[in-house]
């Protein structure tokens, strides 16, 4: 299992930050976020200019609830890199939760600049149109979300119930049946058939 081996690793040469990193990513999907905290900053100790362990011990504070630390963290993995995109679209995640749309909206805006094609900051994009009122710009945030990821559930999701709230029920119940096509387990588009 790649948890063994990149302990193997750390075994014969234990400043290996990219092992470190890819370590404190198995720790955090397995819930153990101070093992995985700890291999980010040990990897970060090692190389204090590894963006990519900079914005995943930011998504551990992320997900404690400890907003400052994370946004430092994503802030630091942007200085380091200014077109590392995932660090601009989990900055963006952050303010969202914060209630900051404009703040969200302008680190979803740039991670679309940097990587036109990035599906997740198009879908989260949409989100933040749909809350400001804009429906239509939503629309096509999502549509765009699609169009590079046809298999985007989350867009699927957020399509289906902005056209339920427009009132076109049957594009609404074809966003929530493609959605269950993608994944039959996914209680969201049941909900929003309802």
């Amino acid at each position: 299992d790649a948890q063994n081996y990149y302990q193997k690793v750390l075994k014969i040469e234990p400043n290996n930050s990219p092992t470190l990193n890819n370590l404190g990513a198995i720790f955090k999907e397995l819930g153990e976020h101070q093992k995985a905290k700890e291999c980010y900053e040990k990897a970060i100790k090692i190389n204090p200019n590894y963006e990519g362990a900079h914005s995943n011990l930011g998504g551990i504070f992320q997900e404690l609830g400890l907003h400052q630390s994370a946004i430092e963290c994503y802030e630091k993995a942007i200085k380091i890199n200014p077109n590392y995109v995932d660090a601009h679209n989990n900055l963006g995640a952050i303010f969202k939760e914060l209630g900051e749309h404009q703040k969200a909206k302008e680190c979803y805006e740039k991670a679309i600049k940097i990587n036109p094609n990035y599906a997740d900051a198009h879908n989260n994009l949409g989100v933040i149109f749909k809350e400001l009122g804009e429906k239509q710009k939503a629309i096509g945030c999502y549509e765009k979300a699609i169009e590079i990821d046809p298999n985007h559930l989350s867009a699927y999701n957020n399509l289906g119930i902005i056209f339920k709230e427009l009132g076109e029920k049957q594009k609404a119940i074809g966003c929530c049946e493609k959605a269950i096509e993608i994944d039959p387990n996914n209680f969201n588009a049941y909900n929003n058939l309802g």
